[in-house]
């Protein structure tokens, strides 16, 4: 998938985006969002950075026109079969969608910009009935930003995650 907005390409995530991946990827506030333990060190990014790149074939990089840097990113993945197995699921077609961006670029509608995009493509030409998508109950932009694009809550509950548990809220995006 390749996609172009206003003011983002959105393109695979490749090897030599790891210097802007690590500009974003690294702030301790993301990674606690996220869920993720802090990259405080370049070798802790490159594991997390090596590990998308060789499991998440889906996942695109967000190029800024502007200045050419990479901001963030965004994967898309099939659903979970515990979530797509769901009554109000059941037998549709969806998809997952995950994203993340960069401090600095924030409160300029350019992950709305994104997602909407890729949102456009999976149900215009992918046939998706849905999109799913969540985050961690504590993670409050996540929950405000999913909401203003038209999220509606599908299931809360608590999942183990990283030998911790966590209370996980899972929105659903309904093709119109």
């Amino acid at each position: 998938m390749f996609l172009e907005t206003e003011r983002l390409i959105l393109r695979k995530l490749r090897e030599e985006d790891f210097p802007d991946f690590c500009a974003y990827a690294t702030d301790p506030e993301m990674c606690r969002m996220m869920g993720n333990d802090p990259m405080d060190t370049e070798e802790a990014a490159w594991e997390t950075f090596d590990w998308i790149l060789k499991n998440e074939p889906r996942c695109y990089c967000l190029v800024c026109k502007e200045d050419g840097r990479g901001i963030g990113n965004l994967t898309v993945t099939p659903v979970d079969a515990s979530l797509a197995s769901l009554p109000a699921l059941a037998g549709k077609q969806g998809r997952s969608m995950s994203f993340g961006l960069s401090r600095q670029y924030r409160r300029r509608g350019l992950m709305s910009e994104a997602v909407e995009a890729v949102a456009n493509r999976l149900f215009r030409e992918e046939g998706m009935d849905y999109i799913h998508c969540g985050y961690f109950d504590f993670n409050a932009v996540s929950r405000a930003f999913q909401e203003k694009l038209g999220f509606t809550h599908l299931i809360t509950g608590p999942i183990e995650f990283k030998g911790a548990e966590v209370i996980s809220v899972e929105n659903v995006l309904w093709k119109k």
